[in-house]
C-alpha cells in the first residue's frame, strides 16, 4: 500500500499508459575520497554528495560495496586529481593504477 503512494499513473497522447515513480531510496553519488590512515593501516575514505562516507579496509571490501556507477565516478574523480600530478606514496597510487588497468583499454600493438 506504501508504495502505491509513490506512483502516479500518466497518460499520455497515444492512449498509452506509463508510469512516473520517485525512487524509495536515492542514490546518492560518490564525490571524492581519501586515504584514511588509523591504528598504522590505510582506510579508503569515500565520500558521497550528501557529506556521508563510508571507510574501507581493502579495495577488494570497496568493490563488493560498489556498483559500477559508484566505480566510474570514482575513475572520474581520480582522474581530475591526478592529471597534473602524479601520487607520491603507493597507498596513494594503488587506487588509480587499478582503475585505470579496469576503466582503460590496454595500448597493445600486435
Amino acid at each position: 500500500r506504501r508504495l502505491k503512494k509513490h506512483i502516479q499513473i500518466v497518460p499520455n497522447d497515444d492512449d498509452d499508459v506509463y508510469t512516473e515513480d520517485t525512487p524509495l531510496a536515492l542514490k546518492v553519488p560518490v564525490v571524492d575520497y581519501e586515504i584514511y590512515s588509523e591504528n598504522n593501516k590505510p582506510y579508503y575514505k569515500i565520500i558521497r554528495a550528501d557529506e556521508s562516507y563510508k571507510l574501507f579496509l581493502s579495495f577488494l571490501s570497496l568493490l563488493r560495496n560498489f556498483d559500477r556507477a559508484d566505480l566510474e565516478m570514482l575513475w572520474q574523480i581520480l582522474k581530475e586529481r591526478f592529471s597534473s600530478s602524479k601520487p607520491k606514496k603507493f597507498s596513494d597510487d594503488y587506487l588509480p593504477t587499478t582503475l585505470t588497468y579496469m576503466f582503460e583499454k590496454p595500448d597493445v600493438e600486435a
